[in-house]
């Protein structure tokens, strides 16, 4: 089994799984924590153990059938949007000439000026039906999906590029007047999005009630949920832990006191979810002369507690202080619930 040293890791791998000594547990994103380091890059599994090993074994992640390593479809053919035999076609023949000559990264393929193809392992037809939906019932600008399907277990996504600068590239030719007009513009779509009413009986699901994804909640799968109620998805997020004396072990009286609050808050009384992006970091937001022109990627989205596009927002963002430092200016602070998510992510979460 080969090995290689923790400094010879290689750059931006994302994890899907981790083993802490002998006991299995699971995550799925990187975590660098002093006795807890662990990465998965392009199907291989890097796993370390505490302290006793500063050597990462490296071996299939085939090997471990606890970790999902690619989205499963079935049952979603009825969410395919345009899905004809001739739309499939095109797609697949653009992919295989047109896309071979533009320059492209990650999962989103340009196969024209004015279109692109997300595809991989772990994009779902729920995201089109997202964007859709979004489309249909607000006025946010997003993506037009011209047809999205399901080959050999693969799902592509055929949508509008939109033309815009990503907020980190357009930052600095934006004025104060001018940036300040952008977080006016976000914090009126974000209230729109936060405006759509649920269906009766709506838990924390996707627009379509079905499952959601998000890869910075460490689990072996790639989806989860949905979930009846925002108390049931709380369970979840703690893995089922109730705290009892017995599970205090050796955490001082302060951190045992924010885990019980921590508990006491996620099993109290909630209002209705409200529909959230999941995931607003300053790369999935588009600008163009001054003006928000897109907002992309919505492959998190879904009904969730009203608290998550805010946590969602700053957590996900933690390397980012200058972004967390200008999300109050477009969505509105919680400060009980975000003092509830520092505990969970301290015990339960990616970081």
């Amino acid at each position: 089994m080969a090995k290689q040293e923790l400094k010879h890791l290689p750059n931006g791998s994302r994890g899907c799984g981790v083993w802490f000594g002998e006991k299995p547990t699971t995550a799925i994103s990187v975590s660098l924590k002093s006795e807890q380091i662990w990465v998965l890059q392009f199907g291989v599994l890097i796993y370390f153990v505490p302290k006793s090993s500063r050597k990462a074994l490296i071996m299939p992640a085939a090997q471990f059938p606890h970790i999902e390593m690619e989205t499963t479809h079935e049952g979603t053919e009825h969410l395919a949007i345009n899905n004809t035999f001739v739309r499939r076609f095109l797609t697949l023949l653009a992919l295989n000439t047109t896309a071979r000559f533009r320059s492209w990264n990650g999962v989103c393929i340009p196969i024209s000026r004015h279109k692109i193809v997300k595809t991989g392992p772990f994009v779902h037809l729920t995201e089109a039906a997202t964007m859709k939906f979004v489309s249909e019932n607000t006025s946010i600008p997003v993506p037009k999906v011209y047809c999205s399907f399901v080959r050999k277990n693969r799902a592509y996504i055929v949508m509008e590029r939109i033309r815009g600068d990503e907020i980190p590239r357009a930052w600095k030719k934006l004025s104060e007047e001018s940036r300040q007009k952008m977080f006016d513009q976000l914090k009126t779509m974000v209230q729109e999005l936060r405006a759509l009413i649920p269906p009766p009986g709506t838990g924390v699901q996707s627009c379509v009630g079905g499952s959601l994804c998000d890869a910075r909640i460490p689990r072996p799968k790639a989806r989860f949920g949905p979930f009846k109620t925002i108390q049931e998805f709380h369970v979840w997020l703690r893995e089922d832990f109730q705290p009892s004396k017995k599970d205090k072990g050796t955490s001082s009286d302060q951190d045992w006191e924010d885990i019980e609050k921590m508990v006491a808050q996620q099993d109290g009384p909630w209002p209705p979810p409200v529909f959230t992006h999941c995931d607003l970091n300053p790369f999935n937001i588009l600008v163009r002369e001054g003006k928000v022109v897109g907002i992309i990627d919505w492959e998190f989205a879904g009904w969730y507690p009203h608290y998550w596009e805010y946590t969602s927002a700053w957590f996900g963002n933690i390397t980012k202080a200058g972004w967390q430092r200008e999300l109050d200016k477009f969505i509105d602070p919680t400060p009980n619930e975000f003092k509830m998510e520092v505990t969970r992510h301290k015990y339960w979460g990616e970081w």
